[in-house]
């Protein structure tokens, strides 16, 4: 009923021209274009990204109490007081009369005017 429009495939070179010639080579093997982007990519290459690393804002710990401060340790600690006796928890007695509750030797009662005894 309906003709084929397509046309027939070309005959063969070797098929058209009557040789028998043989070559000692194989042919070169077609890859898809995917197959050859892989082939050009090194196995080590990391996949790019587009988006950008936004920076982590630095941790900032919730304030201690207005009584208090934070110690190198990040440990919210007393701030020394006066009293007549040596409070529970003290850790020192300062110059100037104060109790400290310090958990470190180091800058105990500074501004304090140093420590008087150790408790």
């Amino acid at each position: 009923m309906f003709a084929s429009t397509a046309p027939d495939p070309a005959p063969s070179t070797a098929a058209a021209t009557g040789s028998t010639t043989t070559s000692s080579s194989p042919a070169p093997a077609t890859t898809s274009p995917a197959a050859s982007q892989r082939a050009r990519t090194p196995a080590s290459a990391a996949p790019t990204t587009t988006a950008a690393a936004r920076p982590t804002a630095p941790h900032t710990p919730a304030a201690c109490g207005r009584d208090y401060y934070r110690n190198s340790d990040g440990r919210c600690v007393h701030r020394p007081v006066s009293a007549p006796a040596a409070p529970p928890g003290a850790t020192a007695k300062c110059n100037d009369g104060t109790y400290s509750y310090s958990q470190h030797r180091r800058g105990t009662c500074s501004g304090h005017g140093g420590v008087a005894v150790w408790l």
